[in-house]
């Protein structure tokens, strides 16, 4: 057993060696390209910033298929920026595909290497906590972050920003319940892919329970996301920006990621299920009938998943580190579970980690604009700039469906429909004439006085520009207030 682990530690030190000094070719290799000499030196910048945390890496088996993985695509960038020394080699490499295109496929490769190796380095320290083998005293990786310089063109702008976590980190903060790398027969034999809970643009979640012993969550029932594998570049970047940013977050109106696949094609990511479905569902009725649900028949439970979401993303906010905006808050997002009907905050495939010193220029320059129709600021959809603004306007919408029962537009048309015929009439202080109408949710005054606190809240989520509108803090102590009303009725 000795020598299997002495052996595995050796294959994993020659896959390092490999990729450090691939990446040393390339970057030789880079000043004496004739063509596309921008995009070569770009592409030798970003696998500069990989050489510094290769060499402190475990010399753990878990490594070696991400670093396998790794070289490969090393290995094509090189050939690339040897093909880019002259003008023949470069034809006959390119064929007739765009010289650019190739460019952002494997810089944005990369990417997605370096994200699974984090998740592997992260599951790797999981372990050997749990084992209570990793001591203060022992602890040897310095901490590093990788810092990915924006590509021109690239569909990758979600993470500008890619964190290797340190084992210098406490270890207090490194728990057994990090999500850890699973094979695609670990996830065939919770799932069969045979219970679908959903499907959407991205892919299909499938429900499932864990066979194995994994920390405390032997026997939990799990929700599988299966990416598409035909959206290529699509897929890459949800699994990058979900994978890497949610593994970070800990927080209990956050949705937990439990484990994630990375083998061959397939990109798959692995929650904690949260059986009682969306706040969408109940505020809907779809799937739920009216008696059986309090979201569909309490104000307090209503504004209990209110709140519980508002902290959620106040911490995402002003919490977590680093800082991120999650761009794509509905009621779709909100998943519910347990005796409480506890929400958590889903959906992350979106999200961007929050550049430093963005938010008094106006937000942070993305290339594309995305979330859910019906939820999107105009503010954003007009300049390409995402702030914390942005969710707090998204997160507006969702108190507005909340208080009237209604969907944010028609038949998935953005009309804009919820937002400007009910806004005047909550600004006018007629509430009364637009709260939902089901025959359990007639307010006693005492609610009537919370709800009006918490369409006031609404209402200055939903100023027209960024920075009139509340910060997270002012919604969830205005949301705490109102519950604490609707509770001494």
């Amino acid at each position: 057993m000795a020598l299997a682990g002495v052996g595995d530690a050796a294959a994993v030190t020659q896959l390092i060696g490999q990729a450090i000094g691939l990446v040393a070719m390339i970057i030789r290799a880079v000043d004496t390209v004739r063509q596309n000499r921008l995009e070569c030196e770009h592409l030798a910048c970003r696998v500069s910033t990989v050489d510094g945390v290769l060499s402190n890496l475990p010399r753990d088996q878990e490594m070696a298929p991400p670093l396998k993985v790794l070289n490969n695509t090393l290995e094509e960038a090189h050939r690339m920026v040897i093909a880019c020394q002259n003008r023949g080699a470069a034809s006959h490499f390119f064929g007739s595909r765009r010289h650019a295109d190739c460019f952002n496929q494997v810089n944005n490769r990369i990417i997605s290497d370096i994200v699974i190796l984090n998740l592997s380095l992260n599951s790797y320290m999981a372990r050997r906590h749990s084992n209570q083998v990793l001591q203060p005293s022992h602890i040897g990786v310095p901490t590093a972050t990788i810092a990915m310089a924006p590509w021109p063109g690239s569909s990758s702008a979600p993470l500008q920003t890619l964190m290797v976590v340190s084992q210098q980190s406490q270890v207090s903060s490194i728990s057994s319940d990090n999500p850890r790398a699973l094979t695609w027969a670990e996830i065939a034999a919770a799932t069969s892919f045979s219970v679908e809970l959903g499907r959407g643009s991205s892919g299909r979640v499938y429900k499932g329970r864990l066979q194995f012993q994994f920390h405390f969550h032997h026997g939990t029932e799990v929700a599988v996301k299966v990416l598409e594998q035909y959206r290529r570049q699509g897929v890459e970047d949800a699994f990058m920006a979900e994978s890497n940013i949610l593994s970070g977050l800990r927080h209990d109106h956050i949705v937990r990621l439990v484990g994630w696949c990375a083998e061959q094609d397939y990109r798959m990511l692995v929650y904690e299920h949260m059986g009682k479905g969306t706040l969408r569902d109940h505020l809907q009725h779809f799937g739920c009938g009216p008696s059986s649900s309090p979201v569909t028949t309490s104000w307090e439970t209503r504004v209990e998943v209110l709140l519980g979401v508002a902290r959620a993303i106040h911490y995402l906010h002003r919490g977590a580190d680093p800082l991120v905006i999650h761009r794509n808050v509905s009621s779709s997002n909100i998943l519910l579970d347990g005796a409480n009907w506890t929400p958590r905050l889903s959906g992350f495939g979106s999200a961007v980690f929050q550049a430093a010193g963005v938010e008094e220029h106006g937000g942070q320059l993305v290339e594309e604009v995305v979330g859910t129709p019906g939820y999107i600021e105009p503010e954003y959809s007009g300049t390409h700039r995402v702030s914390a603004a942005s969710d707090v306007y998204s997160f507006g919408v969702v108190v507005l469906e909340a208080l009237t029962g209604r969907p944010p537009d028609i038949y998935g048309v953005t009309l804009g429909l919820l937002v400007d015929s009910v806004l005047p009439s909550v600004q006018e202080g007629k509430l009364r004439e637009v709260l939902d109408g089901h025959s359990a949710l007639q307010p006693t005054p005492r609610q009537m006085e919370a709800l009006d606190l918490v369409a006031y809240t609404a209402s200055r989520c939903l100023c027209p520009r960024g920075h009139n509108r509340l910060a997270m803090s002012d919604v969830v102590a205005n949301l705490h207030r109102a519950l604490e009303t609707i509770r001494s009725n």
